[in-house]
């Protein structure tokens, strides 16, 4: 699986939309380096939760990478395109809050949204569905894909 494009808004870190333009790079093995809290582990979850609808790391919930600096009114949405086999696959997963009825400013448990697009094929939609095209089409869950192709800071001693 090879990169192309990440795009995040109101995800962890990040309230605001950002792109990591992945194709742009000229290697396909990738370093994220920078100082604590500068965001790194939330790349990580953006690319695993966009794959797999999970953080990167055992310990984080989806509801838990909504963006703290962002109202939950602003549903939060992550867009990976990647290459699989010489063909382009995009997912969309997204958080969403709904509005508590009768309160002000309450919200509900989060519900989660899923698409996977890919050629020559209907598009994919549902989470769980989404999750295990995924995992067809890479030959790998959650937990091989965080053992295998990503190891996240913090779980390298495992």
């Amino acid at each position: 699986m090879k990169p192309l494009m990440l795009e995040m808004t109101a995800f962890g870190s990040y309230a605001d939309t950002v792109r990591v333009p992945f194709a742009e790079l000229r290697h396909g093995l990738y370093l994220v380096a920078g100082d604590t809290g500068a965001g790194k582990t939330t790349i990580f979850d953006a690319v695993v939760f966009a794959l797999f609808g999970k953080a990167s790391g055992r310990d984080r919930t989806p509801a838990m990478l909504h963006s703290d600096y962002v109202d939950k009114s602003v549903d939060t949405v992550v867009m990976l395109r990647f290459e699989e086999g010489g063909k382009e696959y995009t997912v969309h997963r997204s958080i969403h809050f709904p509005k508590k009825k009768g309160t002000e400013g309450g919200f509900g448990d989060q519900q989660i949204g899923a698409l996977l697009e890919e050629p020559d094929r209907e598009p994919t939609e549902g989470s769980e569905r989404v999750t295990r095209r995924v995992e067809t089409l890479l030959g790998l869950n959650a937990e091989q894909f965080r053992k295998i192709v990503m190891l996240a800071q913090g779980e390298f001693r495992e």
